[in-house]
Parts: C-alpha cells; structure tokens; sequence
C-alpha cells in the first residue's frame, strides 16, 4: 500500500493505518513487523509512530515507539515489547501513525502477532533478498 502524506499535521496519530478489536492480554510479549520504503522521489527518511491503544477512545496507549524508514529499498522494520498496563481490557488497535510527514511511502506485509521473532534456519531453502523480489 502506497502512503501518501498530502500536509503533514505535525501530530503523529491525526492519521493512522490501523486494525482494531484484536484480542491481547496484559504482561504478553508482541511483535509488530512490516516491510517499508520510502519514495525515492519525495526523500531519503521519513518517521512512522507504531500505535497500541485501547479500542475505546477514552483509554490512554499501551504503547508507542517511532521508528525511522531510512531505505528507498524494501526494509524490514521490527519492534517487540510487552503489554503492561492495568487498563487492557482484553482488546487493543494496532495503528501504524503517519501524519508527522509528508513524504510518501510503501508498506506491506504488516505483521501484529504474540511472541518475538522466530530464527529460522534456511538449510535447504532457497536464499531471496526481500527487496529484490519486491522490485
């Protein structure tokens, strides 16, 4: 999916790419992972924010990092973290929050998912650089 950041508010999450009502649990470790590149016609870098919220707008975030897409090629950008806050009630959204920028950008393959990254051991396998073939 293309970004197209048309006027940069300045306040990361007054846009936001997100998916809502996934079930999680306090204390649980989570992955959020997804493929990006930024345009190489609009810049080099631009910052995303990761957003975990509550599904009901009064609750406070969970959490929330901002991460730099530094690659005009497809790059992996991964961050894991633990849930905790007594007020998860059972539910959150995933928002990836894009209005801090206006250079537009692609992403694919946003992965939300319990647990850290697994290794894994490529004997046998065929060897791709994810860029390339995305090309």
């Amino acid at each position: 999916m293309k970004i197209v950041g048309v006027v940069a508010t300045g306040v990361a999450c007054h846009t936001k790419v997100r998916h809502e009502f996934i079930p999680a649990e306090n204390d649980k470790t989570f992955t959020v992972s997804f493929w990006a590149k930024v345009d190489a016609k609009e810049g080099t870098s631009r910052k995303v924010e990761i957003s975990i919220q509550s599904p009901d707008e009064e609750w406070p975030g969970f959490y929330s990092t901002t991460i730099t897409l530094n690659s005009t090629d497809w790059k992996e950008y991964t961050r894991t973290f633990t849930l905790e806050n007594e007020n998860l009630l059972g539910e959150i959204r995933v928002g990836l929050c894009v209005a801090q920028s206006d250079i537009d950008f692609w992403i694919d393959d946003f992965r939300f998912f319990e647990d850290v990254p697994k290794a894994v051991n490529p004997s046998g396998k065929a060897a791709f650089t994810w860029g390339r073939i995305k090309r």
